[in-house]
């Protein structure tokens, strides 16, 4: 390959290309995602609240609490999108378009502001979520890809290595990463009445069973951009289950979620323990290692992308391997019915760990939902999360036993700017 020291060398692309390819390939966060367009709706505070197919997967007491003798969720879905500081809206209105030196210059000055630009994309899809009185059961899968790019990244991806003013530059490269996986889920859920003086009580438990699907991990290792003379060096390690030997089970594991809810005249109270064990591990015979290596020189240039045993891995891509397994999630909640039809709920949780989630490590909201206007019920959420916000709210259609519910929320602050949607068509719930 022929270069001179003024030629754009776009590496930059191939980072993001091997950053992209992670993020679109594996596009929620709990194990077994919340199927209920009520509980996004109200903020993901209804600990205290939840009943029928909604208890699976929230606080598996909700089924032994006097609700819905069955309920079923139709297909629901749950999708969360964001990228940032540079915005999906961003990229839109660039769609198409070369970039100007204004818009070049903004978005890496917003990139450098925030310390690198994030994405994240995720879906939980439930093929079957149902409870027939006490007894539940759901079979999901959820996929998520979160991707972060240092500065000198991004940087290289506008500007190539003649940079911002057409002056080759020097650029040090390292600090990236992506992470991306795939999981199906099946868990039976059983609530249990307590009967007691002091109200209606219930304890609930789910016993589950996941198998993993796919795995991508990138770490970057380091590079560097040199000007004179031109040469690029981007190292972008990656362990992923192997694409030409696909197999549906490439890691599986068992695990337990337990609940608690009560109802006393107007108040209410939930707790539950989501993962309070879980033997989830990946299966790294399955998995495969790349060296994601990308050397250009004046005259020669250099890939390595070839398979390699995983045991040839560096050890930080094998331990963040180790790392991606469910951890445990503790969640307490209280409501009150203020009327007959509003009723009021808070919600704290925290995550011990970090592990396949999307969720913020911590959470602490309010929501409520009122039922006044006879076949439409309104919810609204905000809650305080790790590094930020979030506020959403949505609303079901009662048509007769049959329920379409619809809920979004926004996540802002220093966590970044993402967006959640949700639809649930059901019988007998919402």
């Amino acid at each position: 390959m022929k270069t001179t020291n003024r030629v754009r060398v776009s590496v930059g692309a191939v980072a993001l290309a091997v950053l992209g390819g992670l993020f679109l390939a594996a596009p929620v966060a709990a194990q077994l995602p919340s199927v209920s367009a009520a509980t996004l709706g109200t903020g993901g505070n209804n600990t205290a609240t939840v009943r029928g197919f909604g208890a699976i997967g929230a606080n598996p007491a909700g089924l032994g609490m006097p609700g819905p003798g069955f309920s079923l969720a139709l297909a629901p879905i749950q999708a969360l999108s964001g990228l940032d500081p540079i915005s999906l809206t961003d990229l839109g209105n660039a769609g198409g378009k070369l970039l100007s030196d204004a818009t070049k210059a903004d978005w890496l000055s917003r990139v450098t502001q925030s310390g690198g630009q994030s994405g994240t994309a995720a879906v939980g899809l439930s093929a079957v979520s149902l409870n027939v009185g006490r007894i539940g059961f759901q079979l999901s899968t959820i996929a998520s890809a979160d991707v972060d790019m240092e500065p000198s990244i991004v940087e290289l991806a506008l500007y190539g290595n003649a940079g911002r003013t057409g002056t080759p530059v020097d650029l040090a490269l390292g600090g990236s990463s992506g992470d991306g996986f795939a999981v199906t889920t099946a868990g039976v859920s059983v609530g249990i009445p307590l009967h007691a003086q002091t109200g209606t009580m219930a304890l609930g438990a789910t016993l589950k069973y996941s198998m993993g699907q796919a795995l991508a991990v990138v770490r970057d290792q380091g590079g560097s951009v040199q000007s004179d003379p031109v040469a690029v060096r981007v190292s972008l390690p990656v362990v992923s289950v192997d694409p030409d030997s696909f197999k549906i089970n490439n890691g599986s594991g068992v695990g337990l979620d337990v609940g608690f809810q009560m109802k006393r005249g107007r108040t209410a109270f939930g707790a539950a323990v989501m993962n309070l064990f879980n033997t989830f591990s990946w299966n790294t015979d399955r998995l495969v290692y790349r060296a994601g290596t990308v050397e250009l020189q004046q005259g020669t240039d250099s890939t390595s992308f070839d398979k390699q045993a995983y045991g040839s891995a560096p050890s930080e891509l094998r331990s963040a391997v180790d790392g991606m397994t469910f951890k445990p999630t503790v969640s307490v909640g209280a409501a009150y019915d203020v009327w007959p039809d509003l009723t009021v709920s808070a919600d704290a949780r925290t995550r011990f760990g970090d592990g396949m989630s999307i969720d913020p490590k911590t959470h602490v909201g309010a929501g409520a939902e009122y039922r006044g206007f006879g076949f439409v019920h309104v919810r609204a959420g905000l809650a305080v999360i790790t590094r930020g916000y979030q506020a959403g709210g949505g609303l079901s259609l009662i048509l007769g036993p049959v329920d379409l519910s619809a809920a979004a929320a926004f996540q802002g602050g220093q966590v970044g700017q993402a967006t959640l949607v949700q639809l649930t068509l059901s019988w007998g719930g919402y």
